[in-house]
């Protein structure tokens, strides 16, 4: 699946490093397209909050029985 990076740009909207993050987005995107991505909100201990990229997506793993 091709990756939207005018969305991405808009989801990820006050990242501090949000053109290097879609950059990352996009290399991530070549070797896992199956994996989605998804902003949340993360709350500390403190019930300070956060925005949060998510990945959702398996990565294969070769190994020998």
């Amino acid at each position: 699946m091709e990756l939207n990076s005018e969305g991405v740009r808009r989801l990820l909207g006050k990242y501090k490093f949000r053109d290097l993050t879609v950059e990352e987005l996009k290399t991530v995107n070549m070797f896992f397209p199956h994996f989605r991505y998804s902003v949340d909100t993360y709350v500390f201990k403190d019930s300070s909050q956060k925005n949060l990229l998510n990945f959702t997506g398996t990565i294969p793993v070769m190994y020998q029985a």
